[in-house]
């Protein structure tokens, strides 16, 4: 689906929803309202979508749906890998959100440039998983703590670069800037303009208005 939605019309669906006069002269609901509730529902649609719900036992990638939505998040970074004795550090990149996956580019004597398997694990469990790496077998694995992925090796090779795929933060709009396009499907769009104004419709104590707005955003994820 194009996206074509504008940062313009995502104010004035708002008015709309929520029965806001868009004046000149009077309007209760000041931009930087829009601006602040806009942003947090689209970081909370995100966290919802990749985290997924109980009732329908959805992830990120468990349907086309879900990949379609969240695709223009993620991304593959060639990150550089520095050595630390045991393990090898790569700091995560500014924009990093969720972790997708990590593969690290290895070499050993004269093979070099080899891809290989490396599993998230927990960074409790290090002392128990020493026997893991291994060149041969192509497999290793990795920890995340500190802004910063530890892929251990064990001094049995080295690595190269990583290449992270990651989902980014999602961008942040300024409601000044009304001729910027959302990044977004406009159908997702039009899910995170009803989550905003449940938010702004909550912070007003506006019931009615919440309900329909949750009902809409609820109904339609």
């Amino acid at each position: 689906m194009e996206r074509i939605m504008k940062i313009l019309q995502v104010s004035a669906k708002i008015d709309l929803r929520l029965n806001k006069s868009a004046s000149g002269d009077y309007d209760n609901l000041w931009p930087y309202v829009k601006e602040e509730a806009f942003n947090k529902a689209m970081n909370d649609w995100v966290r919802r979508q990749i985290h997924g719900k109980n009732q329908t036992q959805e992830g990120d990638e468990e349907t086309t749906m879900r990949v379609d939505d969240l695709q223009v998040l993620l991304k593959i970074d060639k990150l550089a890998a520095k050595d630390q004795g045991d393990y090898s550090r790569i700091k995560l990149p500014p924009d990093y959100l969720y972790y997708k996956s990590l593969t690290p580019i290895t070499t050993s004597g004269i093979c070099e440039s080899m891809r290989m398997k490396s599993h998230l694990r927990e960074e409790a469990n290090v002392d128990d998983l020493v026997s893991v790496p291994s060149f041969a077998f192509e497999e290793t694995f990795h920890t995340i703590i500190g802004n910063a992925a530890h892929i251990y090796h064990f001094k049995r090779f080295k690595i190269d670069v990583a290449e992270l795929t990651y989902y980014r933060k999602p961008k942040t709009y300024s409601f000044k800037k009304l001729e910027d396009t959302v990044e977004f499907k406009d159908d997702v769009v039009e899910l995170v303009i009803d989550e905003a104004c449940k938010i702004i419709a909550s912070d007003l104590e506006s019931f009615n208005q919440k309900t329909l707005a949750q009902e809409r955003a609820e109904n339609n994820n």
